[in-house]
């Protein structure tokens, strides 16, 4: 077993357990708009400066306990938005300089159930990875109960 494997249930039985950080709690908004609500507040505040290199969605799955998926997710919400640039075989990086606060952030603040949707079309794609996203946790809990049960002798 490598270092950093606490239990044979596996890699992301592990992580779910030992998450360094926790996203909000909140049920009426999937995670991977819970992270970028999160990346988003960090940018803003300046821990993570134009030209910074935000961390790799692997490191974001480990850190936060999601999936894989949901992180991509998140990252592709902020760069919609204009936040966040990808550089092919670099990464992803704060944009520099960061697009100026949308008059309605500046006046109050963005409802939970109003997230920026500039188009109907824009509105269906998100419905379409919420979807997505919830048939691959779905799929992943399925294969961690199957890898459970195979490994139980027969009864």
């Amino acid at each position: 077993m490598s270092p950093g494997r606490t239990a044979p249930s596996g890699p992301r039985a592990a992580t779910r357990r030992t998450a360094a950080r926790q996203l909000p709690q909140s049920s009426d908004r999937p995670p991977y708009r819970l992270l970028a609500d999160v990346l988003r507040q960090q940018i803003r505040a300046g821990r993570l400066a134009p030209g910074d290199q935000l961390p790799p969605s692997r490191t974001l799955e480990e850190d936060y306990g999601i999936a894989n998926m949901t992180a991509r997710a998140a990252v592709r919400v902020l760069r919609d938005e204009g936040l966040v640039h990808t550089v092919q075989g670099l990464g992803t990086f704060v944009t520099d300089p960061l697009p100026p606060l949308p008059e309605a952030d500046q006046a109050a603040p963005a409802s939970a159930d109003q997230p920026h949707m500039p188009t109907a079309e824009y509105a269906d794609l998100i419905r379409r990875i919420d979807h997505l996203t919830d048939v691959q946790n779905a799929l992943l809990r399925l294969l961690g109960q199957a890898t459970q049960l195979s490994g139980r002798p027969a009864a």
